[in-house]
C-alpha cells in the first residue's frame, strides 16, 4: 500500500495558479503537476472551512453530516455537532489498514478541540496568529475590529478604566506579528519544521492544513473589511485590486513551502511511493460578484478548487468527463491503496451547499446585524452536470445562478425548458434528505 500525503491549502482558488492558467507562480506546483493528474473540475462541498473538512473526511455532503451553519449555529457551536458525528472518518479507515496517521494544521478550526483528532494517532495543532494566542487580544477583537472600537465598546459597558490595558495589548500584538512574519507566514514554516523532525516511514498518513492564502492578508485591515462587510463602506477597486495581490503572493510563497516539503519525501527516498493529493477546502472571492472572501455565496471562486494528484511511481490514468468532489475523496483513496484507479473520483452530478452567514461581526457592530441577517442568512444550493450549473436560493425560492460552462445565462430566457427542469429536479432529489426548499417559478 501507497504512503498518503492530502495537502489541503486552505482558501486557494484554482484559477488563481499558473498550473490552471492563474498569476500566482507557483514553479514547485508545476513540477508536482508533470509527475501528477490535474484534474480541471474539482467542486468544494461548501463553501468555507469546517463543513468542508468534514466532508472531505466522511464523504458526505454537509446536508448529510448535518455538521454546518445555521441561523442560530456558527463556527463556535459546531465542534460538539461534529465530535457527535456517528461516521466513520477517511483516517480511521486508514488507521484500521495499518497506516501510521499524522495531521498538522494551521487552523484551530481543524484541530483536537474541534473533532478533527479522530483517526489520528498524532495530530498537531499550530497557532502561528499572536492574536489567537492572545486571551486578551480575542476578547478585543469580539468586541471591536480595532482599538478605537473596542474603547468606543468598553466605555459603553462601563469599562472604561482597561482602555490602556487592550491598547497595550494591541501594540503589543502587532510587534509580535512583525517579528513572525505574520501574516505572509501563518504556520508553513512551523509545519514544515515539525514534519523534518519526523521518523516517517513506509505505511504513513499524512494530512497538512496550510493557511497561508486564508485572509488576514499584508495590506488586510480588519475594520476596513468590517465596514464593507456590514454595508457601511464598499471596498474600492484599487483596495480590491491590491488585497489580491497580496493573495498571488501568498499562493507564491506558499508554493515554495510545498516545494520545501515534497523534497524531504524525495530526499528520503519516499516520494516514489506516495500518493500526493493537493487540494483546497474551498476558494476565495475578490468582488467579482459584488462580495469579498468566502463562505455564504456559492460562485465559482468560492467553490471551484484545485486537484493535483501524484499516484504511486507516477500512475496516470485517461481523463473521464465529469466533476470532481471533495466527497468522493475517501472512496477514492480507498480504491488507489488497493490497486484501482481514479473511476470514484469523477461524478457526472456535484453538489455544494451553502446555510447563510458564518461569521458574527464584533460587538461594534451590533447595531448593523439587521442589516447582515437580511443580506446573508440564505441557504444555497448548487447543481454541477454536464457542463451546466444551477444555483438556487432555498430561502426565497428563487433561481440565483444559470451557466453554461464559463457563459452566465439568464434562465428566464433559457429556451432549453428541459434542461433546466432536469437540473432542478437534480437539486429537488439531492434537496430532499434536508427539505431545502425549491424555486417557487414555472417552467
Amino acid at each position: 500500500m501507497p504512503n498518503i500525503l492530502l495537502i489541503v491549502c486552505d482558501t486557494m482558488n484554482r484559477d488563481a495558479l499558473r498550473v490552471y492558467g492563474g498569476e500566482a507562480k507557483t514553479p514547485n506546483l508545476e513540477k508536482l503537476a508533470k509527475d501528477s493528474m490535474v484534474y480541471d473540475n474539482c467542486i468544494a462541498p461548501s463553501p468555507w472551512t469546517f463543513p468542508s473538512h468534514v466532508s472531505l473526511f466522511t464523504g458526505m455532503y454537509p446536508s448529510e453530516h448535518g455538521v454546518h451553519e445555521t441561523n442560530d449555529e456558527k463556527t463556535e457551536e459546531l465542534a460538539v455537532k461534529h465530535m457527535n458525528l456517528d461516521a466513520k472518518r477517511l483516517p480511521e479507515y486508514l488507521q484500521s489498514e495499518g497506516y501510521n496517521t499524522i495531521g498538522i494544521s494551521n487552523n484551530l478550526m481543524i484541530s483536537r478541540f474541534t473533532g478533527f483528532d479522530k483517526g489520528f494517532n498524532l495530530f498537531f495543532n499550530l497557532e502561528p496568529s499572536p492574536w489567537g494566542k492572545s486571551k486578551l487580544g480575542t476578547e478585543g477583537k469580539r468586541l471591536g475590529s480595532d482599538i478605537k472600537q473596542v474603547g468606543a465598546e468598553l466605555i459603553r459597558r462601563g469599562r472604561s478604566d482597561e482602555i490602556p490595558k487592550f491598547a497595550k495589548e494591541f501594540l503589543r500584538i502587532k510587534r509580535m506579528a512583525r517579528a513572525f512574519n505574520y501574516p505572509m507566514d501563518k504556520g508553513a514554516s512551523l509545519a514544515n519544521n515539525l514534519i523534518a523532525d519526523m521518523a516517517l516511514r513506509n505505511k504513513f498518513f499524512l494530512f497538512v492544513n496550510y493557511y497561508e492564502v486564508h485572509e488576514p492578508y499584508v495590506s488586510f485591515d480588519d475594520k476596513e473589511n468590517q465596514d464593507n462587510f456590514t454595508g457601511i463602506k464598499p471596498y474600492s477597486d484599487g483596495r480590491v485590486r491590491e488585497l489580491k495581490a497580496d493573495y498571488v503572493s501568498e499562493a507564491e510563497y506558499l508554493d515554495g513551502h510545498i516545494g520545501a516539503l515534497i523534497e524531504m519525501l524525495k530526499m528520503r527516498g519516499l516520494y516514489e511511493d506516495t500518493m500526493i493529493i493537493f487540494t483546497s477546502d474551498h476558494g476565495q472571492a475578490f468582488n467579482e460578484h459584488g462580495f469579498m472572501y468566502h463562505g455564504i455565496y456559492l460562485y465559482d471562486e468560492i467553490v471551484r478548487v484545485p486537484l493535483i494528484v501524484k499516484y504511486p511511481h507516477n500512475r496516470k490514468f485517461k481523463k473521464r468527463n465529469g466533476y470532481q468532489s471533495l466527497v468522493n475523496i475517501p472512496d477514492f483513496v480507498r480504491d488507489v491503496i488497493h490497486g484501482s484507479d481514479d473511476r470514484n473520483l469523477t461524478s457526472e452530478v456535484v453538489f455544494s451547499e451553502a446555510y447563510g452567514n458564518i461569521d458574527r461581526p464584533p460587538e461594534a457592530y451590533k447595531s448593523r446585524m439587521g442589516y447582515v441577517n437580511a443580506k446573508y442568512e440564505k441557504s444555497r444550493k448548487a447543481v454541477y452536470a454536464k457542463d451546466m450549473k444551477l444555483t438556487v436560493n432555498g430561502s426565497e425560492g428563487t433561481i440565483e445562478e444559470l451557466m453554461d460552462g464559463k457563459k452566465d445565462l439568464d434562465y428566464r430566457h433559457y429556451k432549453d425548458k428541459k434542461k433546466l427542469a432536469a437540473l432542478m429536479n437534480l437539486i429537488g432529489s439531492q434537496s430532499a434528505r434536508e427539505k431545502f426548499k425549491m424555486p417557487k417559478h414555472s417552467l
